[in-house]
């Protein structure tokens, strides 16, 4: 995979993660919306409706990039040092914005119960924070304090898992041809349809660990299945045409179901289905929307995308509350305005995030680490997983590897 390909993949988490942010808000709005902007609202909401699902396409991209950057190394044996440099590398990309928001969230919520009475304080605890710290929170059901970062804490038990899960793709992509590969993909987020079709969410019990462990499998195998395969140019312009009428497809369920009751289902079904044929066509593909997400502005996006997702939440918060409790504005019209107005002020902040601590913390924590002889990496373009972005740094190699 070159590196457009590759730079395609980074500049799809920004729109993910924008597609998250925009579901919170419009989910928070949605009554206002639904009396004073109905014709918006009958618009925008199908879409946005479905921003849940940013997630799922962490998840599965997430399972994607690591297989390609880590695969050669954790597959061919098991090795405890192999295992415990990829879980600190993981860590050193996650872990110190991770716990920066968590700290920042936490003094946001006990600051707007002093003010103004409006925040769940008594969540503010010793045991709720320790299990936020060590990213096993979602394994207890202890809800986080910064919203999304309960997927941190889910994605958490995938890069445990990650090592043993390498061990048995390194095998199956040296034996399979990229067909079956395909098909275990398919096999492996089977799960989350099955969940799809039972309750038409990933909200019960246990859901959320079938969801991450079956679509960061599904994306390793995926990543198996495309290294398998050798596309010539006419058939990487196909693969780009696949890939646009896949979303445009996904888009149409959404808003050809929206107003069907009970449907749920089949939005998430099609969801869950389609977004491992996006990545795989954005991986192997090209065309406008390769080109695209493969700009500049599109990669920025996608390096800051990982802080903009950890950041939205607290302060959408803040601003709420800040307009409500103490500029007294009541929910209509100008809340809606000012809100989105501060969308941009959400992408500063998590521009500076990225800049200023996750990518020293970053650095930081790979020093740590015995230096190793650089390795001849497969491009020299950064590219970005879910909420781990990924660069070719020579430290992020394991000594007895060349890759």
């Amino acid at each position: 995979m070159r590196s457009h390909h590759l730079r395609a993949l980074t500049g799809m988490r920004f729109f993910a993660a924008l597609w998250v942010v925009l579901y919170h808000v419009t989910r928070h709005n949605q009554a206002v919306l639904q009396t004073s902007f109905s014709d918006v609202d009958r618009l925008t909401r199908p879409l946005l409706g479905q921003g849940i699902h940013g997630v799922d396409l962490f998840f599965v991209l997430s399972g994607f990039v690591l297989a390609l950057n880590y695969l050669d190394q954790l597959g061919p044996r098991a090795d405890v040092r192999t295992a415990g440099r990829f879980l600190w590398l993981r860590l050193a990309r996650v872990w110190p914005l991770y716990v920066t928001v968590l700290l920042l969230a936490g003094a946001l919520i006990c600051v707007r119960d002093r003010l103004w009475d409006s925040a769940p304080a008594g969540q503010v605890d010793g045991w709720r924070f320790v299990q936020q710290l060590f990213l096993v929170q979602q394994w207890f059901g202890t809800t986080s304090w910064a919203g999304p970062a309960w997927s941190v804490s889910a994605e958490w038990l995938a890069y445990l898992l990650c090592p043993l899960l390498a061990l048995v793709v390194f095998r199956l992509q040296h034996r399979l041809r990229a067909r079956a590969l395909l098909v275990g993909a398919g096999v492996a987020i089977s799960p989350c349809a099955v969940l799809a079709l039972a309750q038409g969410s990933f909200t019960g019990p246990g859901g959320w660990a079938v969801r991450v462990v079956a679509e960061f499998t599904a994306g390793m195998l995926l990543c198996a299945a495309v290294s398998r395969v050798d596309v010539g140019r006419r058939a990487k312009r196909v693969v780009g045409l696949v890939t646009v009428a896949a979303l445009m497809l996904m888009v149409g369920v959404y808003y050809a179901t929206y107003e069907l009751q009970g449907s749920g289902w089949v939005r998430t079904l099609v969801t869950v289905l389609l977004i491992p044929v996006v990545i795989a066509g954005l991986a192997v593909g090209t065309g406008p929307l390769a080109s695209f997400l493969a700009s500049r502005p599109a990669v920025l996006g996608g390096k800051v995308s990982y802080a903009l997702y950890l950041v939205h939440s607290p302060l959408l918060y803040l601003i709420r509350d800040t307009l409500s409790e103490g500029l007294g504005i009541r929910p209509g019209a100008l809340r809606i305005y000012l809100e989105l107005a501060w969308i941009p002020v959400l992408l500063v902040v998590a521009w500076l995030a990225w800049r200023y601590v996750e990518e020293p913390s970053r650095h930081f924590m790979r020093s740590l680490l015995p230096d190793v002889a650089p390795a001849a990496a497969r491009t020299g373009e950064p590219f970005v997983v879910r909420d781990v972005p990924i660069d070719r740094d020579p430290r992020d190699e394991p000594v007895h590897a060349a890759r």
